[in-house]
């Protein structure tokens, strides 16, 4: 799992790195990563996932690029009335001033902050992405008193 968090690797290429090593032991292959390597190619598609733990200028990229790729976002983020439910259109970086914003159907913008985490979950059945927040989070900044 440190591979999966840390390192970036998906599940899918650290199981097939485990196989490969198998492989080359010439160990015997069980009937179920048998099965997984007949279903590899099937299954190539990497943009079809789940995006976690992504920072502000990260996850304001990845939305970018699935939007290149005719992907539909929906931005399920919080404002003062509750859940936002509205179509991306597009990601607004302000590089001077370090402000990032999600711009959605009916001219209505939301601003990405520094202090949150997000996730982009891909919704399998209606075959969109849900832009979320993971978590907020906090630096502790040391003071002294002279």
């Amino acid at each position: 799992m440190i591979k999966h968090y840390i390192l970036g690797e998906s599940l899918k290429e650290i199981e097939i790195g485990r196989i490969l090593e198998k492989i080359c032991k010439k160990s015997k292959l069980t009937e179920k990563e048998k099965g997984f390597l007949d279903l590899y190619n099937q299954t190539q598609k990497m943009e079809d996932k789940d995006f976690m733990l992504l920072s502000k200028s990260v996850v304001s990229t990845r939305v970018k690029e699935l939007l290149d790729m005719k992907k539909k976002v929906i931005c399920n983020l919080y404002d003062r009335d509750g859940r936002i439910g509205l179509t991306i259109l597009d990601v607004l970086n302000d590089y001077e001033d370090e402000v990032s914003y999600v711009l959605m159907n009916d001219g209505l913008k939301h601003q990405l902050h520094d202090k949150f985490l997000y996730n982009l979950i891909y919704n399998v059945n209606k075959n969109f992405y849900s832009l979320e927040e993971q978590d907020e989070y906090f630096e502790k900044i040391e003071a002294k008193n002279d």
